[in-house]
């Protein structure tokens, strides 16, 4: 598979011209017939094939495309909510470990102290979250669920499972554990 020149054509890219008429398709060769927001947002269409070159044999690269497709799925899953995937997945660290710190949430979702200070701060003021001040150490935050934010962990959780079970649905018997397995020893080579 790697080595080899992948392509697709561009046009499979493309659900913005779709919906358009075909009289208006085949007349708006630069965007004519759009607002300008419509063709800043939409991908460019082009007709010949575009190359990937290795890319698409590449583990990283492919990883990182499911990971935005997963992310972008998730987003508009879960747009009435107000919430996003790392959002989703401090309130789930803190549903399963009641009482952790800020400092041991910092260290396992490998951010720095002052960037999940605001993330909690946020989750804090739409009372999701509550700080209480550690009783071993003054200065430590624990951090538990509110009950706005069990509920609206309850709510996202339904839609992060519908949508592994649309994964699920694509694999084959057997390929969900092997690629955790896979997955997880990937993230151990690079932990460091």
């Amino acid at each position: 598979m790697s080595g080899k020149d992948w392509t697709v054509a561009a046009t499979t890219i493309a659900p913005a011209a779709k919906r358009r008429s075909p009289s208006a398709r085949k007349t708006d060769t630069a965007g004519a017939g759009f607002s300008e927001k419509e063709r800043r947002s939409r991908p460019r269409l082009r007709q010949q094939e575009l190359s990937f070159g290795p890319l698409l044999g590449y583990l990283g690269y492919q990883i990182r495309q499911a990971q935005a497709a997963i992310f972008r799925d998730l987003t508009a899953a879960a747009a009435d909510l107000d919430v996003t995937p790392g959002e989703y997945g401090l309130l789930a660290m803190v549903d399963a470990n009641p009482g952790i710190s800020q400092v041991d949430l910092a260290v396992i979702h490998r951010l720095d102290k002052s960037t999940l200070s605001l993330a909690v701060t946020r989750l804090a003021k739409r009372n999701l979250i509550r700080r209480a001040r550690s009783p071993e150490d003054d200065r430590a935050n624990r951090l538990f669920l509110c009950k706005a934010g069990v509920r609206l962990l309850a709510a996202v959780r339904e839609r992060i499972e519908a949508q592994e079970r649309t994964m699920d649905a694509v694999l084959r018997p057997g390929e969900r554990d092997l690629i955790l397995d896979a997955l997880q020893r990937i993230c151990r080579a690079f932990d460091r």
